[in-house]
């Protein structure tokens, strides 16, 4: 069995040399396409540990079951095409993984993962014995809620499209939140915040498929994820006999958060639970890194380099505000501008 880096580092040195490699991966994502002649083939993302890769997939008798596999161990032909690494699936047969696996097949670690965990057991030990609490309570009584909830990601491309991904943001959120609104130095309702923590993407659980394979659900093609959030609030508050203006609040720190919507614009957020929440939500869906930001990190990166191999001084780093030959040698130079 290979890793993702090994296969890469073959196809490095193969020279365009086309050859097969076998490895385990999990199938991020599977997309069926048809080619111009009109038969149907699979592109699909695989990953491990070591990142991840697309491949394709032409071989009828199989493509149904990729979609399902979650995690394959896979026979791949790799040649060059078009001056890249192509990489085809030939056959493969489902692996069998348990929830440590699958977070290290995303290149995550378990250990961290279940501290994370913690954290929010923690936050939902701190609503208890307040309505808030019970309303919680009552969304992860539901069997299986609270497994699929550390499992699950917090998108499908964005931002935590990963294993756990959701569990993650959560943490990022309240922690941000809590820092926000401590820095106040004023008086808060904790649990309250805390609730909206939890609720606010509550609805993903619905519209998300779980890892390792991610895609997006019927539910999800068919409404945004904080629609099926407020409707797993309102069956939570009727199981905990929550009173209604607790079911409005809840309801108003979930639409808060996602304010960037439209259909949120003439609302004006109320209270500092609010406000650090979407803030922090803010944030935290920013860490995820984008195709253009890495295109922009990889020319700074590509600058720093060449700075460096040059070996010369840039900007006025060799600019001596003492000498006497400064306006000389600003004004030989062009000035300034």
């Amino acid at each position: 069995m290979k890793t993702t880096q090994q296969i890469r580092e073959e196809y490095d040195a193969a020279g365009g040399r086309a050859f097969f490699a076998e490895g385990r991966f999990a199938v991020v994502n599977c997309t069926f396409k048809e080619s111009r002649t009109g038969s149907r083939f699979a592109v699909v993302e695989l990953r491990d540990g070591d990142g991840s890769f697309t491949a394709r997939c032409f071989d009828i008798a199989i493509l149904d079951g990729l979609e399902r596999a979650g995690a394959i161990d896979a026979r791949l032909k790799v040649e060059e095409y078009n001056n890249a690494m192509s990489c085809v699936l030939n056959a493969f047969t489902v692996a069998e993984l348990d929830a440590d696996d699958i977070l290290r097949l995303a290149g995550l670690n378990p250990e961290l993962h279940r501290q994370r965990v913690a954290t929010l057991e923690g936050w939902l030990e701190a609503c208890d014995g307040t309505v808030y609490g019970d309303v919680l309570r009552a969304i992860f009584q539901e069997e299986g809620a609270w497994d699929a909830f550390t499992r699950a990601p917090a998108a499908v491309r964005l931002h935590h499209a990963e294993p756990g991904g959701l569990v993650r943001h959560l943490v990022e959120v309240g922690s941000a939140g809590l820092a926000l609104l401590d820095s106040t130095g004023e008086e808060y309702d904790r649990p309250y915040f805390l609730a909206g923590v939890f609720l606010h993407d509550i609805g993903k659980l619905d519209t998300y498929s779980l890892p390792p394979t991610i895609t997006y659900t019927a539910h999800g093609q068919l409404g945004e994820h904080q629609i099926w959030s407020t409707f797993r609030l309102a069956k939570a508050c009727v199981i905990a006999g929550a009173p209604r203006s607790t079911e409005a609040k809840l309801v108003h720190i979930i639409e808060q958060a996602h304010g960037a919507y439209k259909h949120a614009e003439w609302q004006d957020a109320l209270g500092p639970e609010v406000k650090a929440l979407a803030a922090a939500d803010f944030f935290s869906s920013r860490l995820g890194t984008t195709e253009r930001e890495r295109k922009s990190q990889d020319a700074l990166d590509r600058l720093m380099a060449q700075e460096a191999a040059d070996g010369a001084a840039r900007g006025f780093d060799g600019y001596d505000a003492d000498s006497a030959d400064a306006p000389q040698a600003l004004a030989s130079s062009g000035g300034l501008f």
